[in-house]
């Protein structure tokens, strides 16, 4: 089946399917992954690496390491890179950090933007995109 729902992920959400590829968000990643289009920024894959590279991340999973980042640009290359403008970036969010996956949303005129992130989550729906659980997320796809 090709993909038809538009999404956008979390940080999260990446760092659990690389952290533990048999968990749901890995499953999600890699699995389910025919079953939507991934949409993703300059801002968005920076912020990424940067959560994967830390220290204390790496001693936790031991699962990520420096192959990940392959890992992570192969799945990227699978999706669409979005071009946000600094203008496209609205203060919405009570972490500012998060704002730029509401900006992916926005410009790509996302469906979905999973997150496990009670900041995002808070916020319910941005323009035309909801903001649900990763479970949430894999019950709309089994609905397609």
């Amino acid at each position: 089946m090709i993909g038809t729902r538009n999404v956008v992920f979390d940080t999260q959400i990446y760092l659990r399917a690389f952290g533990n590829p048999s968990s749901i968000c890995g499953r999600l990643l890699n699995d389910w992954s025919s079953y939507y289009i991934l949409h993703w920024t300059d801002a968005i894959e920076v912020e990424i690496l940067g959560v994967l590279r830390r220290p204390k991340i790496r001693a936790k999973f031991p699962s990520i390491s420096d192959k990940t980042e392959i890992r992570l640009k192969a799945v990227l290359a699978k999706g669409v890179h979005v071009e946000v403008q600094p203008s496209d970036i609205e203060p919405i969010c009570r972490d500012p950090k998060d704002d730029i996956f509401l900006a992916c949303a926005k410009v790509a005129k996302a469906d979905y933007l999973v997150s496990e992130d009670k900041d995002l989550l808070v916020i319910g729906q941005h323009h035309t995109t909801r903001i649900i659980t990763v479970p949430t997320f894999l019950n709309a796809l089994q609905q397609q």
